[in-house]
């Protein structure tokens, strides 16, 4: 694996020249491909034939990573410990050797897919009612915290939910994890359980 500096030459194939060009490394400020954020004065390959940024060292790695981690938001709710094990559940469900990093992922991918549904209000709203009604909250009910970081996206569509379902945070992700555990657990659709292996296949 080579290290470059400033001023090192190399080649790259330029998606805006269309060709194999030679480049230059230099220091540069690169947007995130979501457009939200960017990693400073990392070094890149650059074309030079039209000055786009071509190709990426993998000393620039360790620097890309911290910027993005920076980006990301952190969501936090003090649940009662029976969420937290229905989440785990479903996870064992899709994937019996998934991790509790599953979590986040199971989460995201319902929050995105919740948020593009525009039965979704409804929906939550009923999970909301059947959870209150299933899973009562007496004093000293036994709690776990769950904590996650995600990118700007995901907690895009979280806000949306909150504000589509008039719930707060914790509301809406008690609500979340139980049409989790319908979805997944209780009737369990064989496409999306396929879907949802694959995801945790990739991060596993």
């Amino acid at each position: 694996m080579k290290f470059y500096q400033e001023g090192d030459h190399g080649k790259a194939l330029c998606t805006h020249c269309k060709k194999p060009v030679t480049t230059t490394f230099l220091r540069r400020d690169v947007p995130f491909s979501d457009g939200k954020g960017m990693a400073k004065a990392i070094l890149v390959g650059v074309c030079d034939t039209c000055s786009q940024v071509v190709s990426i060292p993998a000393q620039s790695t360790p620097a890309i990573r911290d910027a993005r981690q920076k980006e990301l938001i952190a969501i936090d709710a003090n649940l009662p410990a029976v969420y937290i094990d229905m989440l785990d559940m479903a996870i064992h469900t899709i994937d019996q050797s998934g991790s509790s990093q599953m979590r986040k992922v199971i989460l995201a991918f319902f929050f995105n897919r919740l948020a593009r549904d525009t039965a979704a209000k409804a929906l939550l709203q009923l999970a909301h009612k059947d959870a209150q009604d299933r899973f009562m909250e007496p004093r000293g009910v036994c709690r776990r915290r769950l904590s996650m970081k995600v990118s700007p996206r995901i907690a895009n569509d979280l806000n949306a939910l909150i504000n589509n379902t008039h719930m707060n945070q914790t509301e809406l992700l008690k609500s979340v994890i139980y049409q989790i555990q319908n979805d997944v657990v209780a009737s369990p659709d064989p496409a999306l359980l396929k879907e949802l292996g694959e995801l945790s296949a990739i991060i596993s």
